[in-house]
């Protein structure tokens, strides 16, 4: 459940504040069901992914490659990439 979200990254250089007081700010789910309530967008997936970006892009090709066949199983057809 989202309300069980925890942000594990823990960095001196990274500001969980925003976070702390309203997840959305990173993980915008209740934005995006407002949205799909209001009939503004048509739904919002049953499944949702994050990565950790302290990586070397190539070596993270394979993973996106394979989420990007789950979400066209999953009729995605946009996505919200948000950097955190």
């Amino acid at each position: 459940m989202a309300n069980e979200l925890v942000m594990s990254h823990v960095s001196t250089n990274f500001d969980r504040t925003g976070f702390q007081q309203d997840w959305n700010v990173a993980f915008p789910l209740d934005r995006l069901r407002e949205l799909a309530d209001e009939g503004i967008i048509g739904s919002v997936a049953d499944y949702h992914y994050s990565f950790m970006g302290a990586a070397d892009p190539s070596q993270m090709a394979s993973h996106a490659e394979n989420l990007a066949q789950l979400l066209k199983g999953d009729g995605v057809n946009a996505v919200l990439l948000v950097p955190v």
